[in-house]
């Protein structure tokens, strides 16, 4: 007599990966030689690759359909609507150098003082206050040497778009620092 054996299959197999794009997550079971194979994918937001739980809102881009986590650094709200950081910048374009040199407009610091806070080259400050000019977020009144900038109604829109964002970024925190310090010392000087 021949001793039974027991011969062991795997009747089930289980895969887990990520969901593709702007799907928020599947599952699948396929029937490979006599095995049952299940694919579970899931969500991700499609911005900083974070998963997506249930406990945690899920948006969706109103313009291309990405998933986004409900961090002020994926969504961005304008209009009632939410849309990922491309499309944001494509309807209201503000770039970093551009919002820090919009701060220093909404607060009546000289803009070219980015140069100083944020440690940038005269040529980027030059750059973003021209993104700015161009986007019709501010308006340059006064002539030359004695000339200023004022916010428009754009720039407030942008900036209130951009401002949990940006405000998260370490260089924009120094920035900020470097900014509230000049304050104080403008502040303290208008005081003697």
């Amino acid at each position: 007599m021949f001793p039974l054996q027991e011969i062991e299959q795997d009747i089930l197999e289980e895969v887990i990966l990520p969901e593709r794009a702007g799907v928020l997550g599947s599952k699948n079971y396929q029937s490979i030689n006599g095995k049952i194979l299940k694919t579970t994918r899931l969500a991700f937001c499609d911005s900083c690759g974070g998963r997506l739980d249930d406990n945690k809102p899920i948006v969706i881009c109103r313009t291309c359909g990405r998933k986004l986590c409900s961090s002020d650094s994926c969504k961005f709200e304008l209009r009632g609507g939410t849309y990922c950081q491309e499309h944001v910048q494509q309807m209201l374009p503000l770039s970093i150098h551009g919002f820090e040199v919009l701060r220093c407009v909404l607060v009546e610091v000289d803009p070219w003082k980015v140069c100083e806070f944020a440690h940038v080259t005269r040529e980027a400050c030059k750059e973003a206050l021209n993104e700015l000019l161009d986007a019709g977020y501010i308006e340059k009144r006064g002539v030359f040497p004695f000339s200023t900038y004022r916010m428009r109604d754009r720039a407030i829109i942008a900036w209130t778009v951009y401002a949990p964002a940006y405000s998260r970024d370490g260089d924009i925190a120094h920035f900020e620092s470097e900014l509230a310090n000049h304050m104080q010392e403008r502040e303290a000087k208008g005081c003697r």
